[in-house]
């Protein structure tokens, strides 16, 4: 399922740790939704840097991933 947010991009962090001898890595980046007036944070698919300029107001489109007990956002594009 796909969703968009009216809003814009403020950061972005990425590196890794270890979890019970496990490396994982993560890449997730902040936007501020307008219409809510609240921060959404989503996870940047691995090979993907296309992110919009910081606080320029766009359109972001994200994947819904519903699992069994979470749901996770995960960046797809945007549109000015």
């Amino acid at each position: 399922m796909i969703t968009t947010m009216n809003g814009f991009f403020l950061d972005e962090k990425s590196g890794s740790f270890v979890d019970n001898g496990r490396k994982i890595e993560f890449h997730n980046a902040r936007f501020y939704d307008i219409d809510s007036q609240k921060l959404v944070k989503v996870t940047i698919p691995e090979g993907h840097n296309a992110l919009p300029e910081p606080q320029v107001n766009c359109v972001i489109f994200m994947i819904v991933n519903a699992g069994e007990k979470y749901c996770k956002l995960v960046y797809d594009r945007y549109e000015l």
